[in-house]
């Protein structure tokens, strides 16, 4: 099995295929087709206009708005081979982020550019971490010995490509070693793209998976389903299952380029092997800890000294840094093995509430329970006053809990739990609580306001 080091390595690779790479929609509504030797030939030449347009050590990022269209596809691959720096990011991301990460980036780079993600920001604001296409490829590759795909297969691509995940496991892995990506087409079709493309590997979240359940829109030709980003309920792998649909879960971080461990025991989805290269450890306060060649760079952040960049930047105006300790990134989440070497993950260590008389809450788990009681998604756990508080927003098209309900839930929830564990104060929003793209819980933008 290839593995590249670099995109230009990948699609010089690819360029004698007439073998699909892209199937996409077109104006009148038609599947297009676009082989590895039309889109490799897209990619070299937006290359190469990119390295002329751009002067040593001039300005070298640009931000890219990602939808799923196969000129945005040229446009990522394109520059970042033509030594342009890429800043992948949704249409959420305010305009002054993606100026200030612009001029921040690190100058032109000598050979290919870098590719900055924006971390998902569920415990603290989003972070621009700087990967490379050697991060990259080497993630396809672990990924690729762990789960393989191929000609003939359609893997369609939904998720954000400005996160790891829908980028990694949608876009490159795909293109890497020979499968057609199918480019969504778009918000509006996010449920039924599944019966206009009819892919054999479905990566997704467990939400978009479960609305394309309940929907009925999972096609017959699908075989492998990829689900990652947030836990996945067991039920939802049940009957994705009793369609004949192999799950996988995957685990990674953007710090990581997407995946580092993943299934492999069909029976236990849950129970996760390390990829290749990936070493794993479990802390001693259970949190989980990772070298791998997948790893970043590190994160992006304004020189203030205006002294030199460690990572090569000419401007002086910004760095990158390393959050790494003895070559490892601690992940903040929680986790164990089991005895099969297997990596079991519990839940995120900053959605741990530590109470000030020592008492630990696993938000998750209280969220779980109280969302059951009031019928809703939108609940949160948090910490006030030095107990624990209930915050419960609005689900778009759907009347908010009263006050009185929320009362009887939490008497409920607090009957069973001892009194240091019960909830002490409610508070309501008529909005939606904050939330990423792929459906996370974004904490610090409920603890701030909830806080003051």
């Amino acid at each position: 099995m290839d593995r590249y080091e670099t995109f230009r390595e990948l699609f010089e690779a690819r360029a004698g295929s007439d073998d699909p790479a892209l199937i996409f929609a077109d104006a009148a509504g038609e599947k297009v087709p676009l082989s590895y030797r039309e889109l490799s030939g897209l990619i070299f030449a937006r290359a190469d206009e990119v390295r002329k347009s751009i002067p040593e050590n001039g300005p070298g990022a640009e931000a890219v708005v990602c939808d799923h269209s196969a000129d945005t596809v040229v446009r990522i691959f394109g520059d970042v081979i033509g030594g342009r720096s890429v800043i992948l990011a949704d249409p959420s991301v305010p305009e002054e982020v993606l100026r200030k990460t612009e001029n921040a980036a690190p100058a032109r780079q000598a050979a290919e550019g870098r590719l900055f993600f924006f971390t998902s920001g569920t415990t603290s604001r989003s972070k621009a971490v700087a990967l490379t296409s050697r991060s990259l490829c080497a993630s396809a590759w672990s990924g690729q010995c762990m789960l393989a795909c191929g000609p003939g297969d359609v893997i369609l691509s939904v998720l954000p490509l400005s996160h790891v995940f829908g980028f990694v496991c949608s876009l490159l892995w795909g293109l890497a070693y020979g499968a057609a990506a199918a480019l969504g087409r778009g918000v509006r079709h996010m449920l039924d793209d599944t019966l206009f493309f009819r892919p054999t590997i479905l990566p997704a979240v467990p939400s978009l998976m479960d609305g394309m359940r309940r929907f009925g829109t999972l096609n017959e030709d699908l075989r492998v389903a990829l689900i990652g980003a947030a836990p996945c309920p067991p039920e939802l792998v049940k009957a994705l299952r009793e369609k004949g649909i192999a799950v996988y879960l995957g685990y990674g971080l953007t710090e990581t380029s997407s995946g580092i461990a993943i299934t492999q025991d069909l029976d236990e989805p849950h129970a996760l092997y390390p990829c290749p290269g990936a070493d794993i450890r479990v802390e001693a306060d259970g949190e989980v800890s990772v070298a791998t060649p997948c790893m970043m760079e590190g994160y992006l952040e304004e020189n203030g000294s205006g002294g030199p960049d460690p990572k090569g930047s000419a401007s002086g105006g910004s760095r990158i840094v390393s959050p790494l300790r003895n070559g490892r990134f601690y992940t903040g989440d929680l986790g164990s093995f089991d005895e099969k070497g297997r990596l079991l993950l519990s839940g995120r260590k900053k959605d741990v509430l530590i109470l000030p008389d020592g008492t630990k809450i696993y938000c998750p788990e209280y969220e779980a329970s109280l969302s059951e009681l009031l019928s809703t998604p939108e609940v949160a756990a948090i910490e006030k006053g030095g107990h624990a508080a209930l915050v419960v927003g609005r689900s778009a098209g759907q009347a908010a809990p009263s006050a009185e309900e929320i009362a009887r839930a939490v008497d409920v929830f607090n009957a069973e739990h001892p009194r240091s564990q019960q909830i002490y104060d409610m508070i309501t929003t008529d909005r939606p609580l904050p939330r990423t793209a792929t459906g996370k819980l974004r904490r610090w933008a409920v603890e701030a306001p909830s806080a003051e």
